[in-house]
């Protein structure tokens, strides 16, 4: 194998590790971004987009005892030095708000579907924990 292969395959390697280490910082930052939330009330997260073509999305949301969501963040791009981010345009709507049809001029079509996704597994996870009647 000429020594040039090995170099143009050692640098692939090391784009490869690389890569896999700054993935691996973005979802930590994510998640521990996520955990905090957890403070303001029940978390759900939704995402939307698609990889290769826009970039995805990500919408954690904080939702109180009341339906409300009391906290939001998003994380959103193409490469892997995207960070959390709050979405305040969120905080303050009611869950259903979020889930219908409404438009929401702040934020671009994929943060909305996001949104629209997180809400919609707050109410399949709210739904299924609630009491039933006898």
């Amino acid at each position: 194998m000429p020594m040039s292969w090995i170099l143009v395959l050692a640098a692939v390697v090391a784009g490869w590790i690389v890569q896999l280490m700054l993935s691996y910082r973005q979802s930590s930052a994510f998640n521990l971004a996520v955990r905090e939330l957890r403070r303001s009330g029940t978390v759900s997260v939704g995402s939307a987009g698609r990889r290769y073509r826009g970039g995805r999305a990500f919408v954690a949301l904080a939702v109180d005892d009341h339906g409300i969501v009391r906290d939001a963040l998003s994380l959103s791009g193409w490469t892997t030095f995207a960070r959390p981010r709050s979405v305040p345009w969120l905080v303050g709507l009611k869950v259903n708000q979020v889930r219908g049809d409404r438009d929401l001029p702040q934020l671009s079509h994929r943060l909305r579907e996001a949104a629209r996704e997180a809400s919609t597994y707050y109410k399949r996870g709210a739904g299924a924990a609630a009491p039933v009647a006898v």
